[in-house]
C-alpha cells in the first residue's frame, strides 16, 4: 500500500506545481543536496482491523452464465502518512498546501479494484518562530494524512441453474 500511496501524494503534489522528483521518503539525514522545496513522506502506523463485510457482487470472468463473483472485506486498514512540506518561501508554502489539500482526491481505487477513502487529518506548522536575525529558514508544514481502504476477497458462488418444485404428494394413476 506504500507504492500506492506515495502515488496519489505525487499526483496531487505535480498537480499543485511540485516537481514529481521533489517527492521523497524521508532521509536519515538532511543535507544541503535536497532540494529547497520538497515534501518528505514518513510512514506512520497502520491499524488492521478483521470486519467482515460483503462489498460487491458482479458477473463472473471466467464463467459468467454459471457463476457470480462476490468481493468480501476482510479488513479495513488505515494507514496514516506524516508529509512534510519543507521550503524557505512562506507564500509559497502556504498557498503550495492549500493547493496540495484541495488536489488530494477523496476516494480512490487501488489497482485490485478496492476503494480507499483519503483525509488530512492535522497540520503541523514548524519554524515559524519570530528572530530578529535568521541565517537559515527552516520552514515546514507536516500533513498528516490517512488513507482509509480495505483489504479483499473474491469468491465464486455457482448459481442456481435448474429448480425442481415438489409440494411433497406423489402423483398416482388410478386404474379405472
Amino acid at each position: 500500500m506504500r507504492s500506492f500511496v506515495k502515488d496519489i501524494i505525487t499526483q496531487a503534489a505535480v498537480i499543485a506545481g511540485l516537481d514529481e522528483a521533489c517527492v521523497m521518503d524521508k532521509p536519515n539525514k538532511e543535507t544541503v543536496m535536497l532540494p529547497e522545496k520538497r515534501i518528505q513522506l514518513e510512514y506512520l502506523s497502520q491499524s488492521l482491523e478483521r470486519k467482515f463485510k460483503r462489498v460487491a457482487r458482479a458477473a463472473s470472468t471466467q464463467s459468467p452464465n454459471t457463476h457470480r463473483t462476490i468481493r468480501a472485506r476482510i479488513y479495513k486498514t488505515d494507514l496514516i502518512v506524516r508529509a512534510e512540506v519543507k521550503s524557505n518561501d512562506e507564500a509559497w508554502l502556504e498557498t503550495f498546501v492549500n493547493t496540495f489539500l484541495v488536489e488530494l482526491p477523496h476516494k480512490v481505487a487501488t489497482p485490485e479494484n478496492d476503494l480507499v477513502i483519503v483525509e488530512a487529518t492535522r497540520a503541523v506548522r514548524g519554524g515559524f518562530g519570530k528572530r530578529t536575525v535568521e541565517v537559515f529558514k527552516k520552514r515546514s508544514n507536516a500533513l498528516h494524512i490517512t488513507f482509509k481502504g480495505m483489504i479483499c476477497k473474491d469468491r465464486e458462488v455457482p448459481l442456481i441453474t435448474d429448480v425442481n418444485i415438489k409440494d411433497g404428494t406423489e402423483y398416482q394413476e388410478s386404474a379405472g
